[in-house]
């Protein structure tokens, strides 16, 4: 399932939000280009999640500038780390505290997670690992950013980490899962602004999302 998409201009108008829910941002990364913080702000996102790194072999380099903009927007700011089950924890969280530092975000450390790097127990307890190691580092909540059938896969292990579920349904309301990606090319703003992201809901009210960190 792909989740990294080209940012892409549309001529439509579509800032509706599923039924229920209340808060919802986007994700972005490299290939989305130049992205327009201050336009999405006024069309209904209240977040934005910036992908940070990838295992050791990848750093964002539009990182630090696309968290600066979008800080400067009156976005919360969260960052993803891709996980790499090559790499040992430890290395691992280093390489991404190097690189994001204090611009760590306002929201729970995201860690992207695909089926074929949790082929073994011994990648799961890596993960866990990873995800406790920078949890402690910046004393922050994290997130798992992944598809149900991965969930299912980690949820006896990795117990008491919460999940940002990618689902086109957004019926799973389960307090375990705090975000839900529910369209991995939703359209944002109108005219020719408009801009195609994937797109997500927090799992919780207004005040909640306030209060998360």
């Amino acid at each position: 399932l792909a989740v990294w998409l080209f940012a892409k201009p549309v001529v439509l108008t579509a800032n509706t939000i599923p039924t229920g829910f209340s808060v919802q941002g986007v994700a972005v990364n490299q290939t989305s280009g130049y992205v327009d913080y201050s336009n999405l702000a006024s069309n209904g996102v209240d977040y934005v999640y910036l992908r940070a790194t990838t295992g050791t072999s990848f750093v964002d380099d539009s990182y630090e500038s696309s968290y600066d903009r979008a800080r400067s927007a009156q976005l919360k700011v969260g960052s993803i780390q891709v996980y790499d089950a090559n790499v040992d924890a430890s290395t691992q969280a280093q390489y991404f505290i190097d690189n994001v530092g204090n611009r760590v975000g306002q929201l729970p450390i995201a860690f992207y997670v695909t089926d074929n790097q949790i082929d073994t127990q011994a990648s799961i307890d890596r993960l866990a690992s990873l995800i406790q190691i920078l949890k402690t580092h910046y004393n922050r909540s994290t997130v798992i950013y992944t598809t149900p059938s991965v969930k299912n896969k980690l949820k006896s292990t990795i117990s008491d980490t919460k999940y940002w579920l990618i689902d086109t349904s957004t019926t799973n309301k389960s307090n375990a899962n705090q975000f839900i990606q529910y369209s991995e090319d939703h359209t944002i703003g109108s005219g020719l602004k408009a801009i195609k992201m994937p797109t997500s809901v927090f799992n919780g009210t207004e005040k909640e999302f306030e209060d998360i960190k």
